[in-house]
């Protein structure tokens, strides 16, 4: 064999080495792909979604859009809180809040200012659920306009029997039957 077809067979054999090592290889990165796909609008919309936006739990959730829409929270998505949705839509799996979505961002940091709402969970009524007193969707009311979801005098003894939110009057400790709510209204005071 010649030394130009040894020479070409070399070269033949390293530029097949070198375009499997690049394609078949290694793996795609943002790099590779470049702005030509991550600028495609096609391909991006024929992905599933991984995150969906609010706008389509909305279209059923039209109770929460208004409050929600008015609120602090109106920048993060319902997912942020809620999970993915997908299952909540093709199991009709309910998709609550938990006390660790609300820490991730409430949580007492140094660095947050000072003006963001925090708490130190520890201290905080840590035995109860944030969204006991505080609805995400509207989490801007401050008390006494706190909604109210619970009844019965123990649910209302669990925060007002708390020294910082307001005591029970001396005149009310002998009503352990009545219920709260049949004199009191959420942020209104006694009924005359």
């Amino acid at each position: 064999m010649s030394y130009l077809a040894r020479g070409t067979t070399i070269l033949v054999v390293a530029v097949v080495a070198l375009l499997m090592f690049r394609f078949v290889i290694t793996q795609r990165s943002i790099e590779s792909i470049g702005l030509i796909e991550s600028d495609n609008s096609v391909s991006w919309a024929s992905l599933e979604p991984v995150l969906g936006a609010s706008g389509r739990c909305v279209e059923c959730h039209t109770d929460v859009d208004l409050e929600w829409s008015r609120s602090a929270h109106l920048v993060q998505s319902c997912e942020a809180c809620h999970g993915a949705g997908g299952p909540h839509i093709s199991e009709g799996a309910i998709l609550g809040a938990a006390k660790e979505e609300c820490i991730a961002c409430h949580a007492a940091i140094p660095a947050r200012p000072e003006d963001f709402p925090q708490v130190e969970l520890t201290e905080h009524h840590p035995e109860t659920d944030c969204t006991t007193c505080h609805n995400p969707h509207s989490p801007a009311a401050a008390f006494p306009d706190v909604q109210h979801r619970i009844e019965g005098r123990q649910d209302c003894l669990a925060c007002h029997g708390e020294p910082d939110i307001g005591r029970l009057p001396p005149n009310h400790l002998d009503r352990a039957v009545e219920t709260c709510l049949g004199c009191h209204k959420p942020g209104e005071g006694v009924e005359p």
